[in-house]
């Protein structure tokens, strides 16, 4: 059975199973912000919450490490690695304060735009080329992220900037990891990746963890899980198709992080939601269909 999912999986087109895993990646993004968000819920401040995800990570990573003496992390590009850094440690910083000052689904469609800002940086920064289609499936996304969001004065808020300037941070840390995933090791990715954040974070939290009520513990290895399943998830994205074709499954966490924000914070998505996500899943849609198919 496994052999038979094997082959059908790779019989798919490289950009079909790149946004399949980013549509994997974004589930496992809403449910790391539902996380996030109650426990910031509890007074607990952004920063803090991301010092405890990336301790949380870097726990669960420890024995692969250890097992295998330190050959899993070890890298040919620290200097890739760094620079990686600096992008991830800023994209999650205004990720956690923006989800801490807007509702989910609002939050979330704000940092999609980063798909929007991946299709030119492909193109520029990485040498695809990119057919018609995708750039008209990223378009209609976007259609259905205006369509949600409705934009007004509103739209120029301090917490909707700072999300804006997460995603630029988010398609510019897509760029360096398509440019090195297929020469890095997915666990070395994850673990430097964490450490920078531990490290960032646990500079501006004294290093201090906080205190986490008894009730919500169980949401620890859940944190642990998700934030791992998003790296490693964009990581064999991005190795499978090109960053511009595949960052348009990203789009779905429009799907996602209303389905939590109603369910566990009473947030209830007006009408248009429905139209924006409608939107969405064709753009989607118009992407996987890409007459090229594959990555150049």
């Amino acid at each position: 059975m496994l052999k038979f999912l094997s082959t059908r999986w790779y019989a798919l087109a490289g950009n079909t199973r790149g946004v399949l895993l980013v549509v994997l990646a974004m589930l496992c993004w809403s449910v790391l912000d539902a996380c996030n968000k109650r426990l910031m819920a509890e007074g607990i401040s952004p920063r803090q919450v991301l010092f405890l995800q990336s301790t949380v990570v870097l726990l669960m990573v420890a024995p692969l490490v250890a097992w295998t003496r330190g050959r899993v992390v070890r890298t040919r590009n620290p200097r890739m690695h760094l620079l990686r850094a600096g992008f991830i440690v800023t994209s999650a910083g205004c990720a956690a304060w923006a989800v801490a000052h807007l509702p989910l689904a609002e939050a979330s469609a704000y940092l999609m735009t980063g798909a929007l800002f991946m299709l030119p940086l492909g193109v520029w920064l990485l040498g695809e080329r990119a057919h018609w289609l995708r750039w008209l499936g990223v378009a209609v996304g976007f259609g259905g992220v205006l369509a949600i969001l409705q934009p007004g004065a509103g739209a120029f808020q301090p917490a909707a900037l700072v999300a804006l300037f997460g995603a630029l941070m988010e398609a510019m840390l897509g760029v360096v990891l398509k440019k090195y995933s297929g020469h890095e090791h997915p666990i070395a990715v994850l673990t430097w990746s964490q450490t920078a954040c531990w490290l960032s974070f646990g500079v501006l939290s004294g290093f201090a963890l906080p205190s986490v009520p008894p009730a919500l513990w169980v949401l620890l290895p859940i944190v642990g899980l998700a934030a791992s399943g998003i790296y490693l998830s964009y990581f064999f994205a991005y190795r499978a198709g090109d960053a511009s074709a595949v960052e348009a499954g990203s789009f779905s966490l429009l799907l996602f992080s209303p389905s939590l924000g109603y369910v566990f914070f009473a947030e209830t998505p007006a009408a248009a939601f429905w139209t924006g996500a409608g939107l969405l899943v064709c753009g989607i849609a118009l992407v996987i269909v890409e007459p090229s198919g594959r990555a150049s």
